[in-house]
């Protein structure tokens, strides 16, 4: 069953387009243990968090523990690669750290006990080769992978966004008919407020005039 994601792994390298394939290469780099052979690839992606974590699940498929020492480098004890070491486990140390051009560059030493594996072990180097491209393919694919979430979580919220202003958009427009409706009333009320002005100052008048009339007539009866 370890082997499963292994062999998914390479697959994957193998069917997906080459265009953009990360590069291998031997480098005499410093460890914790000195200045030993080591195979570096440079992986197209800009997080170098992301590579260490996928370097933690790619390390289990192999049976390996790994853990992070206080110098950043990882140890993966106990790892089975017979590719590279046959049946006896190994001790592999990686470090990842963030290239000038922005992609990350993964550096492994694999430990065979007597030595560190380098390109003159032909057969094993090839097969460690192998199996980093194909690391590097994971990281490109967790990235993407992620990349696509992120995408799918900008979509949702721009459709939100276009959702709520669809939304104030109906809301205007009701504000706006439910005003045409208190303009309208407001108009009939101003209309019939005028009849009732023009009604009540005639009424007024009358008043006023039967008002006179009352008065003329006490002045009137107080002459006789």
């Amino acid at each position: 069953m370890k082997h499963y994601f292994l062999l998914f792994s390479l697959l994957s390298f193998l069917l997906l387009p080459q265009s953009g394939q990360s590069q291998v290469y031997q480098s005499d780099e410093n460890m914790s243990q000195g200045t030993n052979p080591a195979l570096v690839v440079e992986i197209e992606v800009p997080d170098s968090k992301l590579v260490e974590n996928v370097w933690k699940d790619f390390m289990k498929s192999y049976g390996g523990k790994t853990k992070k020492s206080k110098n950043g480098e990882w140890l993966t004890t106990g790892a089975d690669i017979v590719g590279v070491n046959g049946v006896a486990p190994m001790s592999i140390y990686a470090k990842t750290s963030s290239g000038s051009d922005g992609n990350v560059q993964h550096t492994v030493w694999f430990d065979r006990g007597d030595s560190y594996l380098e390109s003159d072990q032909k057969k094993e180097y090839e097969e460690a080769e192998k199996m980093l491209l194909a690391f590097a393919q994971e990281c490109k694919i967790e990235n993407t992978s992620r990349e696509l979430s992120a995408a799918e979580k900008k979509l949702r919220s721009l459709e939100n966004d276009a959702s709520r202003l669809i939304r104030q958009n109906e809301g205007y427009h009701k504000d706006i008919e439910q005003a045409e409706k208190r303009i309208e009333q407001a108009k009939e009320d101003i209309a019939k407020n005028e009849e009732q002005q023009a009604d009540t100052a005639e009424k007024v008048s009358l008043q006023k005039e039967l008002l006179e009339e009352i008065k003329q007539r006490l002045k009137d009866l107080k002459k006789n």
